[in-house]
């Protein structure tokens, strides 16, 4: 029994790690001011980029940097868009979205067509235990970069710039910092964070990539933010919750004791999504400034 426990605990740990990336990079981005939609798209674009380098060096690690820098690179295209140019951020993003899907599937038929058997990527390796009882080093870097956001924002004096850039941002811009050279910023680390969301889920659970393998993780990871209240503490709980739910559907289709069609399982997630929304959603207010472009004086 404690067995089994300690298996689905871990289990939801690692199915937490690639929303939990870039929820909390997001919880950053909006509380500057900034919705960035595109988190799919940057996603997996991470888990392309894993899996190609994993491969290519043989290093899974490596991959894992490869799916950081994929990640950067598309948040750098919503950031000149959506931050420089000041164009709607939620179109900007749904661009990103639709532009990542697209190319990654093309790459990826691309590259694997030649690769042959070599398209099966090296996972990360465990830092303890083995099979169910494991934890690999991206779910525990998940895990700690909680307690360091949380401190970052609600305890610096840097935190509350962010802040303060979602609510005033004129204020923020008269006291001498330059919003929306932080809101780049920013926007480019929720990049990061999000192509290491994709890697945990492609080399860290999985060792291969198949198009749109993030299914629809980076518009939860949105409502993970929400649901949150805009804060790392609270969307790990969020993460946790959601992955808990995915770990059961997957469970119960396992088991098939009951007669119900397996999709209805696979909107066990989604559906709570949408449910924790209207109830949680309209009871949240989120950042006074976001979504709303600003032109530095």
């Amino acid at each position: 029994m404690t067995a089994l426990v300690a298996s689905l605990l871990l289990q939801t740990l690692a199915a937490a790690a690639p929303l939990l990336l870039p929820a909390l990079g997001e919880v950053f981005l909006e509380r500057v001011g900034v919705i960035n939609i595109g988190l799919e798209g940057l996603m997996v674009c991470g888990a392309l980029a894993a899996v190609v380098v994993a491969v290519t060096t043989g290093s899974p690690w490596v991959g894992v940097l490869a799916a950081v820098a994929a990640g950067t690179a598309g948040a750098a295209l919503f950031a000149l868009f959506g931050v420089g140019l000041r164009r709607d951020q939620v179109i900007v993003g749904t661009t990103v979205n639709f532009l990542a899907l697209g190319l990654t599937g093309v790459l990826y038929r691309a590259w694997s067509s030649g690769a042959g058997a070599s398209k099966q990527a090296p996972t990360l390796p465990f830092l303890f235990g083995e099979g169910a009882l494991s934890m690999n080093g991206l779910t525990l870097l998940a895990l700690l970069l909680v307690p360091a956001a949380h401190w970052l924002l609600f305890r610096t004096r840097l935190g509350v710039t962010m802040r303060s850039a979602g609510e005033v941002p004129a204020a923020v811009a008269a006291a001498g910092t330059m919003v929306n050279r932080l809101r780049v910023l920013v926007a480019l680390a929720t990049g990061a964070l999000c192509g290491a969301g994709g890697a945990a889920l492609s080399v860290g659970i999985s060792n291969t990539f198949t198009e749109g393998m993030t299914g629809g993780r980076g518009f939860i990871a949105l409502a993970v933010v929400v649901f949150g209240r805009w804060s790392p503490l609270g969307a790990l709980g969020a993460s946790l919750l959601f992955a808990a739910a995915d770990i059961a559907q997957l469970r119960l289709q396992a088991a098939g004791a009951l007669k119900v069609p397996y999709p209805v399982f696979l909107a066990i997630p989604y559906l709570l999504t949408l449910v924790a929304l209207a109830v949680r959603g309209a009871k949240v207010r989120p950042p006074a400034a976001l979504g709303t472009p600003f032109e530095q004086g």
